[in-house]
């Protein structure tokens, strides 16, 4: 009888701690699936603020299991809808519809739109669908940014990436301001053209960054990271502190460009080595007197 009782209660303390074990285990829930995170970025632009009005997330992706017929996945209807897509393919994720000024969100900032599970497979492609509240400000006037009708089932943005079961991933949107905002002839109207770029990188690849100050602060300029033909750009903050992530290592050339007719020129620092999983620190850029 003692036997039989110490028996059950060593399979009992057993069977909790396998369920510990699967309960502290950080991979995602569901088997077959990897997490992912949706953030926004922005590339920098020269105004006031740029309010976009984020409403929907979609996703497509391709599991190991589909077949490829050969037909084309990019040929749209009028309505922006694709014949080829199958509905099981596209996954609507819920997130909180939320009106974003893009200008905040660099030197490090960033705005999470989703946190889930994504199937293992292909991750096609994404559908970012923007509301009708988008405003522009320029010098302190708000004006309304018109988004063409087409983009109303949702702009897409092509990823054609792996998802291995079990890995974390992270998908960076990077919402290129200055390009997406283009102004309607004379009329003093602008209209939204989004361009956004997307990163998807594993969260535990390392990359470097580069971290600095502009100075004097009281002008303000654009900054720009340059490898080879690449170049990555932000705006400092009013403090004139900057910094650039997602860097892979090797040499960069760090160049501040001042607005025109501020008295200064284009000033420029060379040889900045960046390392993986590493800030890089240039301390100090001063823009030079014209």
């Amino acid at each position: 009888m003692k036997t039989q009782i110490l028996v059950t209660l060593l399979v009992g303390v057993l069977l909790l701690a396998s369920c510990e074990e699967r309960t502290n285990d950080s991979t995602p829930t569901n088997p077959g699936t990897a997490a992912m995170r949706v953030v926004l970025v922005d590339d920098p632009a020269a105004f006031d603020a740029v309010l976009i009005d984020v409403i929907g997330l979609e996703y497509k992706y391709e599991s190991d299991t589909s077949s490829d017929d050969g037909q084309d996945d990019d040929t749209d209807n009028e309505d922006g809808t694709d014949d080829e897509d199958s509905e099981n393919h596209w996954v609507t994720v819920e997130i909180e519809p939320m009106v974003f000024d893009l200008l905040e969100l660099n030197n490090g900032n960033e705005a999470l739109l989703a946190d889930i599970d994504i199937p293992e497979g292909e991750l096609k492609e994404v559908r970012l669908i923007l509301g009708e509240n988008n405003h522009l400000v320029i010098e302190g006037d708000t004006l309304e940014l018109k988004v063409p009708s087409g983009s109303s089932s949702g702009l897409k943005i092509k990823i054609d990436a792996d998802i291995e079961e079990g890995n974390e991933y992270k998908l960076v949107l990077d919402f290129d301001a200055a390009r997406s905002i283009v102004k309607a002839g004379n009329s003093g109207k602008y209209n939204l053209k989004p361009v956004i770029h997307a990163t998807l990188v594993e969260e535990e690849d390392e990359f470097g960054a580069i971290e600095g100050v502009i100075w004097p602060d009281t002008v303000s300029s654009v900054v720009y990271v340059i490898h080879d033909e690449d170049s990555v750009s932000t705006i400092p903050e009013e403090t004139g502190y900057f910094l650039i992530e997602l860097l892979e290592e090797g040499d960069y050339e760090v160049v501040a460009v001042p607005e025109e007719n501020s008295g200064f020129s284009v000033t420029t620092m060379t040889g900045v080595n960046v390392m993986d999983g590493a800030v890089s620190n240039i301390d100090t850029l001063t823009l030079e007197m014209q």
